[in-house]
């Protein structure tokens, strides 16, 4: 699946910055274990080999929740794939989505940038991850710096 066509009439892109008192290695590791289900982010599993070209597939209490598909990978700088919401439903039929990792060191912590772009105007996509995102990254920050996972799924504002 390449990269969606992007959407004549569009939301912004959604951008979300954090530092984390860990290695990068330490925070690639962590969002692209395809093994473990997440604590932080709220159970979540996530089936990847994080390989180009490979599904990712979010999965929430049994249920999958998110399906896309790993489009670049470079370990441990940045990784880009698609999300699209499982449907049926008004998130689901606005399409896929595309989610960009972007990883630097900055001395003992590293930087974090978070972009999530291809939104269709008025989408309930983004309605939903712009306090999806922040909340979910803020618990990886806790759990990678030592402190238990804050991040509860009723954070996220319902579209």
């Amino acid at each position: 699946m390449p990269a969606p066509d992007p959407h004549v009439e569009a939301d912004p892109e959604f951008v979300y910055v954090i530092y984390i008192a860990a290695s990068q290695q330490k925070v690639w590791d962590a969002l692209t274990d395809g093994e473990t289900v997440r604590r932080w982010w709220a159970d979540t599993q996530h089936d990847s080999t994080f390989k180009v070209g490979d599904p990712i597939i979010y999965r929430r209490n049994g249920k999958v929740d998110v399906r896309g598909e790993i489009l670049d990978r470079n370990e441990p700088h940045s990784l880009t794939y698609t999300f699209h919401v499982e449907g049926p439903g008004p998130q689901h039929d606005e399409g896929p989505t595309l989610v960009t990792y972007e990883l630097q060191q900055s001395g003992a912590n590293t930087m974090l940038k978070v972009t999530h772009t291809n939104f269709k105007a008025g989408s309930r996509v983004r309605i939903g991850i712009s306090s999806g995102w922040p909340a979910i990254l803020s618990s990886l920050k806790s759990v990678l710096e030592g402190a238990p996972a804050p991040y509860h799924p009723d954070w996220e504002r319902k579209s």
